[in-house]
């Protein structure tokens, strides 16, 4: 079994040196110029066939594992709805990373290790995340989520539909550095936390 891929693209230089060289041989489906990450990838699982997991990447995530895809398709084990690199709780909002996280992640700027490698969590880290055919066919992204966060949400979905939503142990690379750019990106996050508690009445 082969995983089909799906990338929404900000910068295409940045698809080329990070994506494209882990997808080769791959259907690999993206969407560019986008406002909204939800919309794209929405589209992007309507176009799959539901047949094979999906694996959703940011442009700028490049696949470091020379088992990357085998590693996370192992994952989707029966029951599980969702697999990632790196999540935590989300019985407090979406800051997942300050409750019970687990995995790894290299960034431009630090190389995060949360200890445990494997694990269900509630919620994942939104730079990689693997849908299982199960996902693909049921779940899809709340477009009500402003540009580009709160997406991960959808982990929130999969457990409510009574699926697993874990952390596999594969190394990436996200070539960002951590935090918001910009102040407009925190209060578009600020307000999709709000979203988040108030959709699953969170206090």
């Amino acid at each position: 079994m082969v995983a089909e891929y799906g990338v929404c693209v900000g910068s295409w230089d940045k698809f080329h040196t990070y994506v494209a060289p882990h997808t080769v041989g791959r259907r690999v489906h993206t969407r560019f110029g986008e406002t909204s990450i939800a919309q794209a990838y929405n589209s992007i699982l309507d176009a799959c066939s539901g047949e094979v997991p999906l694996i959703l990447l940011h442009d700028d995530l490049e696949l470091t594992d020379p088992a990357a895809e085998a590693k996370l398709l192992a994952a989707v084990e029966p029951g599980v709805g969702l697999v990632g690199v790196a999540g935590g709780g989300g019985k407090h909002g979406l800051a997942w990373w300050l409750y019970d996280p687990v995995g790894h992640q290299q960034t431009d700027v630090l190389n995060i290790d949360f200890g445990p490698r494997t694990g269900d969590v509630d919620l994942l880290e939104g730079s990689l995340l693997v849908f299982s055919p199960w996902a693909v066919k049921i779940l899809r992204f709340d477009e009500r989520f402003p540009g580009f966060h709160g997406y991960d949400e959808i982990s929130a979905q999969a457990r409510a539909a009574g699926m697993r939503v874990t952390v596999a142990d594969v190394d990436t690379h996200h070539h960002s550095a951590l935090g918001f750019k910009t102040d407009a990106s925190h209060l578009q996050w600020l307000e999709a936390d709000r979203l988040y508690r108030e959709k699953w009445g969170l206090g």
